[in-house]
């Protein structure tokens, strides 16, 4: 494999140049406002300092992907994804659920294997929706655990199930991005980045809250 191989995947590339897509490109800049502003705010812990820095490392890397456009930078662009949402279980594990470490730990390197049995599922039932089955694993997470904090952490509870809902518009969005082309000249892949970009930071400040709070009654 040629991992500098050229990908032209989204309505608003039209050639493997590195300014190619300039919309696709620069809306990655949520991520990085949004990471740099939880940096400041959520200092006093260290898993959320971790998870903004993840924020600003998954901008760097969706802003290579849109400029460089090949194999390698596709893949920076997703270990980055997948990197925070091991981390954010681990923490939802940890903090929210009360596990241990190394049970906390076990069940957050889950998410691959995981996130690759539904995207095949997916990918087996509906088709590749342009790409998005690998993200469909998140939805069912956030449900998930949305559930079982329901009685200890009500808020944070609601604010991951409003996050379901609103990365399954998010993945929308992502999905028609191709079949958009003759309507919207640079498509709809960037609504996928700013809607992220405000749900990623939403979660980090909502964990950080539920923290804080657990140590307050503590």
């Amino acid at each position: 494999m040629n991992w500098f191989t050229s990908l032209n995947i989204y309505c608003e590339r039209h050639g493997a140049g590195f300014w190619n897509e300039p919309t696709n490109a620069l809306t990655n800049l949520i991520f990085i406002l949004a990471g740099f502003m939880l940096v400041f705010n959520t200092r006093q812990n260290k898993l959320c300092i971790f998870l903004s820095l993840q924020i600003i490392l998954i901008g760097v890397a969706s802003f290579l992907f849109h400029t460089f456009a090949n194999i390698l930078a596709g893949l920076i662009d997703t270990v980055s994804i997948m990197l925070f949402g091991v981390t954010y279980i681990f923490g939802s594990n940890y903090y929210l659920l009360k596990l241990s470490t190394i049970t906390s730990l076990i069940i957050a390197f889950c998410l691959v294997p995981f996130s690759f049995f539904v995207s095949q599922l997916a990918t087996i039932s509906f088709g590749s929706l342009n790409g998005s089955t690998w993200y469909l694993s998140f939805i069912i997470l956030f449900l998930t655990y949305s559930y079982l904090i329901r009685k200890e952490f009500s808020q944070m509870s609601t604010k991951l199930f409003c996050s379901a809902l609103f990365l399954t518009t998010s993945i929308f969005f992502r999905t028609i991005d191709i079949i958009s082309c003759n309507s919207i000249s640079v498509g709809t892949h960037f609504v996928w980045h700013i809607m992220n970009g405000l749900l990623l930071g939403t979660l980090v400040w909502g964990i950080h809250q539920s923290i804080n709070l657990e140590e307050k009654n503590f």
